[in-house]
Order: structure tokens, then sequence, then C-alpha cells
């Protein structure tokens, strides 16, 4: 009895402690549904949405049962593009070498558990090589799994036993966070090409900095502000997130490093 414990224990803990951390920024990437349409998350993120992304198995049982319950599939349609338009959902499909026998619910319950596609709303994805390393990326080593990601880019794993009121609960508090950005005054802000630093007016509530880059890692932080202008000249081109650490929380900016 003590081992049973034991064991159950121990994958509690893997369940627990395998998803991407709390607070992470979300790495990017750009999928096509099983429908043909290409999606970025990024680009919802940047629409000011809130975006659940699900990752699932065709042949998985618990997938199954909560793709039943019908919530995201029920908050989709109130919240999402067709209602308030206020977040989107993405649904993963983790199991390799499906096809559309699979995700029609054809075939012996060790392959695929249901019609994944009649009824839902929302984008389902067909990942495949060479795009799997998103599963890499948000360190899915279970499934079900549901990560809520803000329009600020930061990551929460989300239970499978919330309800849609306690669902949209989350999507009002990124839109709390989201309000930070007004709280925090920090004048103009602005990246300046020439010198390759940021330049911020108000630096007076400015804590420090962190520079991500569109995979989600951090290439450069700063924890010590002197005054209204932080260098970044070791960052090679491209675009970057800049989470302004302030004394009212995080303000993040997008910007372009050539």
């Amino acid at each position: 009895m003590k081992q049973l414990l034991l064991i159950g224990l121990l994958l509690t803990s893997l369940r627990t402690s395998a998803q991407l951390p709390n607070g992470s920024t979300a790495p990017d990437f750009t999928l096509t549904d099983y429908y043909g349409t290409p999606h970025t998350l990024y680009s919802y993120l940047d629409e000011g949405k809130t975006v659940f992304v699900e990752v699932f198995a065709a042949h998985c049982p618990t997938c199954w049962a909560y793709h039943q319950t019908q919530r995201l599939k029920n908050i989709y349609e109130q919240f999402g593009p067709d209602g308030s338009d206020e977040l989107m959902v993405l649904a993963l499909e983790h199991d390799q070498w499906n096809g559309a026998n699979e995700f029609m619910g054809i075939g012996p319950p060790w392959v695929t558990a249901g019609d994944w596609l009649t009824g839902t709303p929302y984008p389902i994805f067909d990942v495949e090589d060479p795009d799997r390393g998103v599963f890499i990326d948000y360190n899915v080593t279970f499934y079900p799994v549901l990560y809520k990601i803000c329009p600020d880019r930061l990551v929460e794993w989300v239970q499978t036993s919330l309800n849609e009121t306690q669902l949209y609960q989350l999507v009002e508090g990124c839109q709390a966070a989201l309000s930070v950005n007004e709280l925090a005054d920090l004048g103009d802000i602005r990246f300046d090409l020439l010198s390759r630093s940021l330049h911020v007016e108000r630096n007076e509530q400015f804590l420090g900095l962190d520079v991500f880059d569109p995979q989600g890692r951090i290439v450069q932080r700063v924890n010590a502000i002197t005054g209204s202008t932080v260098q970044v000249a070791t960052l090679p081109y491209g675009i970057y997130l800049f989470h302004l650490r302030t004394t009212q929380g995080t303000v993040v900016r997008r910007f372009v490093v050539e």
C-alpha cells in the first residue's frame, strides 16, 4: 500500500513539474490547422487576446473525457472571434503519423478515442514533422495539458478541472495585468537604432529590464538601472520583447533591432 502511495505521489509530482513553468515567456509558433489555415500565436497575443493552448492525443481517454466537457468550446463560442473576441483556443494533437481517420474517430480505441472534429469550433492541429518541436518548446511530457497565455506572453498551466466561469476569470486576470501598462507611467519609451540603446523618459519607476527573443529566451538582463538609457548593443539583429520591470509591475514593448 505504501509503495502504491509513493508511486502515486511521484506521478503527481512529475505531472505538476513537467509543464512549462508558470511565468515563463511563451515560445512563438506558427502552425497550420487541420483545414489548412495557418495560425501564429504571437499574432493573437498582439491583438490583445488571451490564448488557451491545449495539447491532447487522439487515443487518450482522459483527453477525450475533457473534450466532451465542451468547456473550451463553450468559452470559445462566447468569448472567441464570433463572441466578444477576447480569446483564442488552439488545440494541438500530439500523436505522430495520424490522419483523417484518427481525427474523425475511425479506428480501434488504442488509436482514436472519438470524433475530434465534429462540433469543434476552434482551430485543431495535426502536428507532424517538422513542427513537432513545439512540444519540446512547451515541455510537453503528458496530456491533456492546457496553458493560458496572456497578451504579455506569460504562460500559466491551467487545471482541466476548471469550469467555464473559472477559465474566463483567467482571461480577466490577463486583462488586469495589461492595465499595468497604463498604471506604470514611464513616459516615452523608444529604442534608438543609432546608439542601440533603450530610452525611458521617466525612469524613476524603472527597476530593471529583461529582453526576450522570439523563442521566449532571455537574451539580456539588466538588474541595475542608473539612468534613462540602457545599452543593448550586444543584441544581434532581430525582433525582441523588452520587459521593463517597474514599481507598478511589468511593461512590455516590442522593438526591432536592426
